[in-house]
């Protein structure tokens, strides 16, 4: 019997796009989760192209929210400690704005410093 013959075709269904969602969200590799699905990648690329591209971007969107809030300051309102905050801002100025430590003093223009503080106090004003 040739490869294929006699297997029925795959049908989706909404509990293996959760299990698709949730691995892939969890970062589980397309071959993997195919696998553990039961299905070859190329089939889980026709019938579940939207899981695959969605999950990762929604799992980093809810890190992202949860990483601004702790940054931003908002977390504190729920419980975080300035701790908490403070590693979170300091992770998010070095790899969203470009931040870096050194053991170099650096020149710092006054004026930007004062407008970052001016954007901290209108942040936690709002």
């Amino acid at each position: 019997m040739a490869k294929g013959q006699g297997q029925a075709p795959h049908e989706p269904t909404d509990k293996i796009r959760s299990e698709i969602n949730a691995l892939r969200t969890y970062g589980v590799p397309i071959k993997e989760v195919a696998k553990y699905i039961g299905i070859d990648d190329k089939t889980m690329y026709k019938y579940y192209r939207e899981e695959l591209d969605n999950s990762a971007l929604k799992a980093n969107a809810r890190v992202g929210k949860f990483l601004y809030e702790a940054a931003s300051g908002a977390a504190l309102d729920k419980g975080a400690s300035h701790s908490d905050c403070l590693r979170s801002a300091m992770f998010w100025a070095k790899t969203r704005m470009g931040w870096r430590e050194s053991g170099e003093l650096e020149q710092v223009n006054k004026s930007d410093i004062d407008r970052v503080i001016e954007v901290v106090r209108a942040t936690r004003t709002n």
